[in-house]
């Protein structure tokens, strides 16, 4: 039954809490009515609720040698709420267990057949079975799919990595599992997620836009703007593997040539050197690397220009090499238009986000929202 009234308002207003003591780790009453734009009696009453749950709990008095009342200084208790974050390969079932501020406390990898959506099922709700058991507050599981994802209803349209078709993933792991109303199922693509875990590095949670790409076998990207990620009236927004970047390549499963991802994914990367009966020189590693810094930077001014991002992020096997990041920045230097080219950062990250993590992260966005 849908809460209407004082009900919903009461729920948003919890969340809405949850959510400010996450950001800011440590706050009070006084300063959440604030933030809130609501009465303190209404912010006592969630705390002191929330308090009573273990949910919330007082640490100490906030600068005592002030004059008048001490603020009380309260701060979520993380332990009191999980997430279970999943991402499928092939192979495998990979995932990770967090608190509520997302430190990891449990991950593992489960093997499966991933073509077999029965296997996967079956997987998933041993993992779900098994993380109920030994994690006390699990709130929910998120799901990473390879693929386009109806989010609303979670059915995998389509898979290639997976071989997967019109899959009503939610509706048979909700019966498998038998999922009580309080833990959620949110299944999403798995880079629409990971853009989810980009999101909570310092930099990235003070910017309002970003456009996450993720360079692997495929190429994907998510376009996250003012807390939310936008999937599109088809959930397939952020396809930038599907630009066009070299007129002379070759056809792409997609009906287009010279797409991005035929140009420079990990395949194309593990073909090239198929090719080589010895290991390539370095010079002519780089050589290669510099073109597909190229073609990234075709594919980036189209970005900049539609989207406008205030910040694109590149989480890409080829970060270490100097070449591969000179040759984009260079491409968009010469080519991109100057006025959204110097509104726009670009950064190439050092570690690759983790996509399970992610996947935690959409259970904790979503419960929150």
């Amino acid at each position: 039954m849908a809460i209407k009234g004082p009900g919903l308002l009461r729920e948003q207003n919890q969340k809405k809490l949850i959510h400010l003591l996450r950001k800011h780790k440590q706050t009070s009453r006084k300063d959440l009515a604030k933030l809130m734009g609501v009465s303190k009696n209404t912010i006592s009453l969630i705390v002191d609720q929330f308090i009573h749950e273990g949910v919330i709990k007082e640490v100490g008095i906030k600068d005592s040698r002030r004059v008048g009342r001490p603020k009380i200084l309260i701060e979520l208790n993380a332990d009191a709420f999980k997430s279970l974050g999943v991402t499928l390969s092939n192979e495998s079932v990979d995932y990770v267990v967090t608190d509520y501020c997302l430190n990891i406390i449990d991950k593992g990898s489960d093997k499966v057949d991933s073509r077999q959506v029965g296997e996967v099922v079956a997987c998933l709700t041993r993992l779900i079975q098994r993380t109920k058991q030994a994690h006390d507050g699990l709130i929910g599981v998120g799901i990473g799919i390879p693929g386009i994802v109806n989010t609303d209803e979670g059915i995998v349209y389509v898979s290639t990595k997976l071989e997967w078709k019109d899959v009503p993933l939610h509706s048979l792991l909700t019966q498998s599992a038998a999922l009580p109303e309080h833990i959620s199922l949110t299944i999403q693509n798995s880079v629409k997620m990971t853009a989810l875990c980009a999101s909570l590095t310092e930099e990235l949670h003070h910017n309002p836009s970003f456009f996450y790409i993720r360079i692997g076998e495929g190429i994907a990207g998510a376009f996250f703007q003012h807390g939310q990620i936008w999937d599109g009236v088809s959930w397939t927004s952020g396809e930038i593997g599907h630009l066009p970047v070299e007129p002379a390549g070759p056809q792409c499963s997609c009906g287009q040539t010279g797409c991005l991802e035929q140009m420079i994914s990990i395949r194309s990367y593990a073909q090239w050197m198929s090719e080589h009966e010895q290991a390539p020189a370095q010079e002519q590693m780089d050589d290669l690397l510099k073109q597909y810094g190229k073609y990234l930077g075709v594919a980036l001014i189209s970005v900049i220009n539609i989207m406008n991002p205030g910040l694109i992020v590149i989480d890409s096997p080829y970060n270490s090499n100097a070449y591969f990041k000179q040759a984009s920045l260079n491409y968009l230097a010469a080519n991109a238009l100057e006025i959204p080219l110097s509104k726009t950062k670009i950064e190439f990250n050092e570690q690759p986000y983790m996509q399970s993590l992610g996947a935690a992260v959409a259970v904790i966005h979503n419960y929150e929202h």
